[in-house]
């Protein structure tokens, strides 16, 4: 599974809720991607209580190979949607993916940390 998000500030916080900042590559690198098809929009909506429940769902969706890609609410921000990407899918073959580009995480987002940028 493949997650992503529909903005670079959104996939920014999403990254910083699941590592801490030392675990950031000083070579940290982004990526946009054209999808073949629109995704589809789930109203699955996660709950912190039980963190467990989005990955079950999103499992669910991959191993059904219904569509490449759905649109899901944001845990964090829940009117924004990240986008979940079934590399197992027969049309990832067809996404199209821009060159890497760096990606230097402003300083202040990561006060209180060991990380040097």
């Amino acid at each position: 599974m493949l997650y992503a998000s529909t903005a670079l500030s959104l996939a920014c916080l999403e990254l910083l809720v699941h590592v801490s900042a030392d675990q950031i590559p000083m070579d940290f690198v982004y990526t946009t991607a054209n999808i073949p098809e629109e995704p589809a929009s789930h109203d699955f909506h996660g709950t912190l209580r039980d963190a467990e429940s989005t990955r079950r769902y999103g499992q669910s969706w991959a191993a059904a190979l219904t569509s490449l890609a759905i649109y899901v609410p944001s845990v964090i921000i829940p009117a924004e949607s990240n986008v979940l990407v079934n590399p197992v899918h027969d049309a990832f073959q067809d996404v199209v993916w821009d060159a890497p580009r760096l990606f230097e995480f402003d300083p202040r987002l990561l006060r209180g940390s060991s990380a040097v940028l």
